[in-house]
């Protein structure tokens, strides 16, 4: 593998790009690279540091000032993440990043590390035009690039603040392959940048062309540490056919997995692909990609209790219990329910023991979606079964009756649904 054996430390900014340095991190650990993370206390608040443990499986650092506890590594954080290193990678690097660096401030953790770290640097800003045009961060730039820094620049396109123009963040293959040319000393091939998310294809013609439908597919974790976490028997696969059924179709479908370990031959038709792990991170994601769409499927399992505590180390046996208190997380589909655009279609999914009809009509008012998938949970069909006994019903009917059905044949329902409204508003 090209990065077998290296070590990079990433640090995220406050950014509402922040979210891509996830899929950066699994880029990088996929070539064999060892990661860990460490972010401002913004950058947080945008993607939490959980996040980042769960991906490369180290703790990951926030606050510079140590806790108390005493720990070397924790006392001198700063200089332990960059030692023997061999790139620090800095993505999306804000505006005020910039500055720190280039003024040698160290009032976080992030510049403190840069002020410590002798290996090669890679920023990739990200940010308003304006601010990106400013004077201030024109000579920052030039300050930080005339100490040998690798700058990849961000690019044209549509911003958070919906402004159109330079700003935002580089592919996420430039910017790979920068880090991996700084930690490798030589180019790395182009074959090993192509895990980025995909570019938007042109879908195929069909009746739901020009409709941009969000799917989320899978079970969330909620970490206990940063090596055990909590999840459900959820395969993902409904929520992969129902993906690659609407693509098949002429959607542009953004997919938001999590927790998936099989897949089927979606990529090359997906406008974009998204992988979370707890279900705050889904709605942060969710967040986003529901701002133009014109439709969801809603089919990620959403663990309903988390850990009230994580425990940035991993746990160790000391033959008593371990007791953890669990409190309830968001219900994300009502919470993007209430707050849907007008015309926007929301397919919900309802999975019960007892009354299962009943309760999955129930729960379409109760949550505010037009339409749930309601699935009977039992012996001989268990949760994760590749076949379903289901029916697609909304507050008072059963738009399709209630059968056993694989789960390709229940996307083509969503599928019909879907079309078949999106003429109706039309008309």
């Amino acid at each position: 593998m090209l990065l077998q054996g290296r070590r990079i430390l990433v640090g995220v900014c406050g950014g509402i790009a922040a979210y891509k340095a996830c899929e950066l991190v699994r880029m990088l650990i996929r070539e064999g690279a060892e990661v860990q993370a460490v972010l401002t206390p913004a950058a947080d608040r945008f993607v939490t540091a959980l996040t980042f443990a769960a991906l490369t499986g180290k703790p990951c650092h926030v606050e510079q000032l140590p806790d108390g506890s005493g720990a070397f590594d924790e006392t001198f954080a700063h200089l332990e993440l960059t030692r023997d290193i061999d790139c620090y990678a800095v993505i999306p690097a804000t505006a005020d990043t910039l500055a720190r660096f280039a003024q040698g401030l160290a009032d976080n953790l992030v510049a403190a590390a840069y002020l410590s770290c002798t290996a090669p640097v890679v920023i990739a800003p990200a940010m308003n035009t304006r601010m990106w045009d400013h004077p201030a961060t024109k000579g920052n730039l030039e300050v930080l690039q005339g100490r040998g820094h690798v700058l990849v620049s961000p690019v044209s396109g549509e911003l958070a603040c919906r402004d159109t123009g330079a700003g935002h963040l580089a592919d996420l293959r430039d910017i790979f392959s920068a880090v991996a040319t700084a930690a490798t000393g030589s180019p790395a091939p182009l074959a090993a940048t192509q895990a980025a998310a995909p570019v938007e294809p042109d879908p195929p013609a069909g009746d739901l062309s020009g409709r941009r439908i969000v799917v989320t597919a899978g079970g969330t974790r909620e970490y206990l540490d940063p090596v055990r976490y909590l999840t459900n028997a959820s395969s993902g696969l409904l929520g992969l056919n129902v993906a690659a059924e609407l693509s098949r179709r002429g959607a542009r479908v953004s997919l938001i997995e999590t927790g998936i370990e099989v897949d089927i031959a979606t990529e090359a038709r997906l406008a974009s692909r998204d992988t979370v792990r707890t279900a705050y991170d889904l709605q942060a994601a969710l967040s986003r990609r529901m701002r133009d769409a014109d439709g969801l499927v809603m089919l990620a399992a959403v663990a309903d209790y988390s850990p009230a505590g994580y425990e940035d180390t991993k746990h160790k046996k000391d033959g008593g219990a371990w007791t953890v208190e669990f409190t309830e997380t968001p219900d994300i589909l009502a919470g993007v329910a209430a707050g849907r655009q007008p015309g926007q279609l929301l397919v919900g999914v309802s999975l019960e023991d007892t009354d299962w009809l009943l309760r999955g009509m129930k729960k379409v008012a109760k949550k505010g979606v037009d339409v749930n998938i309601a699935v009977e949970l039992g012996a001989d069909l268990p949760f994760g079964d590749s076949r379903m006994r289901c029916a697609l019903v909304s507050a008072d009917t059963e738009l399709a009756k209630a059968g056993l059905r694989s789960k390709p044949e229940v996307a083509g329902l969503v599928a019909d649904w879907l079309a078949g409204r999106f003429r109706e508003d039309q008309q």
